[in-house]
């Protein structure tokens, strides 16, 4: 099984063998990986087994906003009453 980790990189392949680009937002007890596509703040539930973890991150990866502050170590626009509905790792599901 693979390991995945918060703030990791990942192309995620759909059935049709198309690749997103994404940023590993939150792993579950159970396994499944919860990643951030875009800018939003959300990360949606993905199957681990059609993840690649991106080994070396390209610049214009780490340049890419994924998931609206989730990852600065203090998320300037996190409220309580909005956020913990999206973000699991604070309190949501």
């Amino acid at each position: 099984m693979k390991c995945f980790q918060r703030g990791d990189y990942v192309w995620f392949y759909n059935a049709c063998g198309d690749a997103d680009l994404g940023r590993v937002a939150y792993v579950g007890e159970d396994g499944r990986v919860f990643v951030c596509f875009t800018i939003g703040c959300s990360a949606a539930s993905c199957d681990p087994g059609r993840l690649k973890r991106v080994a070396n991150p390209r610049p214009w990866m780490r340049s890419r906003p994924f998931g609206h502050h989730r990852f600065d170590v203090d998320c300037p626009d996190y409220d309580p009453e909005c956020c913990a509905a999206f973000c699991p790792e604070k309190g949501g599901e």
